[in-house]
């Protein structure tokens, strides 16, 4: 796994799935012993499950703290915490920066940086901008209730203006 930069046995596992290629031989094998009724029973198919930690949003299992805080601080599990499949079709423009005002530049019809403008283009971008911020702040918290994210974790690239004027 170290060799190979892979971080996790999730990763590990869609790895060696992908490697895998089914064949038919084993398929008709495995349907004949269930039929004659000798499945193989495994010791682990009696054991009782206990997960000590679950991700609801990634459907991760981690079986120890470490394994925890690493799955929790990651970016993957960052992004999801604060992306949702809607996201793309509700918002019409661009993501906030973090500077909630209107861009003086762009109202005397002089701003040249567009897209790359740190202020918003008018009141409406502006208004999305606060109410972007005021869902992504919900989302947070619940997160933060439900314990998927640390307490004390403030780093979240991109999303790192939630925190700007919180107190």
């Amino acid at each position: 796994m170290k060799e190979n930069s892979i971080q996790d046995l999730e990763q590990l596992y869609d790895i060696w799935l992908k490697s895998q290629k089914p064949e038919k031989g084993d398929d008709t094998a495995a349907q004949a012993n269930k039929e004659n009724g000798k499945q193989i029973h495994m010791p682990t198919d009696y054991a009782e499950v206990t997960v000590d930690f679950h991700c609801w949003m990634c459907g991760k299992n981690c079986n120890s703290e470490k394994q925890w805080q690493g799955h929790i601080s990651s970016e993957k599990h960052k992004e999801k915490v604060f992306h949702t499949e809607d996201d793309q079709n509700c918002w019409q423009y661009r993501f906030p920066t973090g500077y909630f005002s209107i861009c003086d530049r762009y109202m005397a019809g002089t701003c040249t940086e567009g897209n790359n403008c740190k202020f918003a283009h008018g009141n409406a971008e502006l208004h999305e901008w606060e109410e972007r911020r005021q869902v992504l702040r919900m989302k947070l918290s619940k997160a933060r209730k439900d314990h998927l994210i640390a307490p004390s974790d403030n780093d979240f690239g991109k999303y790192s203006f939630l925190f700007k004027d919180l107190n």
